[in-house]
């Protein structure tokens, strides 16, 4: 089989976890036989960008004709931004340059993932030239311009306004071209299916990584200790919840034996810093990565991970159950979906730092909180390998494809 893959960004281009997961996907895909394309941007002045192998993954680059590559968008004034959302509304230019790419690789399926820059135009142009498509989405693109579904100051949207709403209409509009639409979590396929979308067919593939091959020795030589070790890795944004736990820690008794450890680099990074100056229980790790971020999650006993928004299902969890830690998490998005509360982890409301503070002290002093975590945690990460995604995603390519031959056959 013949995969063309499409996503905003690939390796080594990368913005947050999706990339990671597309990778994984291609790479896998290839591994058992298949034929990979990918077809990702790049800024204006990398064009032509030369087509490469990556790991046995062909990947072919181009700039989708617009104000400014979407890489770069944190940079620009809100009203360039919206200009560009007016245009990548449907890019016609980027669907003919797929078009041409079609023509030649002559896929057996496209498959789609973030496509802001391309549009929904070369989903048209797939199904123009007879490709089935398959899109997973991995936030809310195609309901909110800023895809988190919050507004300017950082809450939960509720009532958008007017050209949020056309932009949504539109969007969902567009999903008509997809023959199957798939998510990561069963929230994120929700909120699109209650919003009106279009694909008839609907499904939730659950993101897969790889299982890191020292995870069992880092859980059987975990310290009794790390019961009242947290960590927290994320974005230092104001939706991560970053001063949820600074909150819940001023709450907490000052005798209170607990460390928690924030690892990440963004806007709030000076506020964790004057949290961690003030009290010698927090510490600021900056950005940690490969070793360090390794040894940052042997240290603790659990993830932190204290959403304002409605995540989708966020990679730190499943690398946090194969190195054995607990999940507290905000009861949010699709963040329950991968906690069994009493058993892997604890729940709150969101921005409660109360709640959180009560669970936090509880863990601290209570060995037995969560009395079958090391074994249940394994079977958790065990759910989300790179395997079963392909395997999920292998299946869901011979539905369309037989779809399309039933289709053919009848005309």
């Amino acid at each position: 089989m013949h995969v063309m893959v499409v996503n905003n960004l690939y390796p080594p281009m990368m913005a947050g976890g999706a990339e990671r997961i597309v990778a994984y996907l291609c790479e896998g895909l290839v591994r058992r036989g298949h034929r990979v394309t990918v077809v990702s941007s790049c800024g204006p002045t990398m064009e032509p960008y030369p087509s490469e192998i990556r790991n046995g993954v062909e990947v072919i680059r181009f700039f989708p004709p617009n104000l400014y590559w979407s890489f770069e968008r944190s940079l620009k004034p809100g009203p360039q931004k919206w200009l560009w959302h007016a245009r990548d509304a449907w890019n016609g230019a980027a669907g003919n340059r797929l078009r041409t790419i079609l023509a030649k690789a002559q896929p057996t399926i496209l498959h789609s993932h973030l496509i802001d820059g391309f549009s929904a135009s070369i989903w048209a142009r797939a199904q123009q030239v007879g490709v089935p498509v398959l899109h997973t989405a991995h936030d809310y693109h195609l309901l909110c311009p800023r895809a988190f579904l919050l507004t300017s100051d950082w809450q939960l949207c509720s009532k958008p306004r007017t050209h949020c709403r056309l932009y949504r209409n539109w969007h969902l509009r567009t999903t008509r071209y997809v023959d199957m639409f798939t998510s990561p979590s069963q929230f994120l396929l929700d909120m699109h299916s209650q919003a009106g979308l279009r694909a008839v067919d609907r499904a939730v593939v659950h993101n897969g990584i790889p299982l890191p091959e020292d995870g069992d020795k880092v859980r059987q030589q975990r310290s009794p200790e790390s019961r009242s070790r947290f960590l927290m890795l994320t974005r230092l944004t104001v939706e991560k919840g970053v001063s949820t736990v600074l909150d819940a820690m001023a709450r907490l008794p000052k005798d209170l034996p607990i460390e928690v450890a924030i690892a990440g680099k963004g806007p709030l990074e000076d506020q964790v810093r004057a949290a961690a100056a003030a009290d010698s229980r927090i510490h600021y790790l900056g950005f940690v990565d490969g070793e360090t971020k390794v040894a940052a999650m042997a240290r603790a006993g659990h993830l932190l991970l204290p959403s304002l928004w409605y995540e989708n299902a966020p990679v730190a969890i499943v690398e946090a159950a194969a190195y054995g830690l607990s999940l507290i998490g905000s009861d949010i998005g699709g963040i329950p979906e991968f906690v069994e509360p009493g058993q892997t982890g604890f729940l709150f409301p969101p921005g409660d730092a109360g709640a959180l503070a009560t669970i936090m002290t509880r863990l601290a002093q209570d060995p037995d909180a969560l009395p079958a975590l090391a074994q249940r945690s394994a079977l958790l990460a065990r759910r989300f390998t790179v395997d079963r995604m392909i395997d999920d995603y292998e299946t869901h390519y011979a539905t369309l494809l037989d779809h399309r031959s039933l289709q053919l056959a009848a005309r």
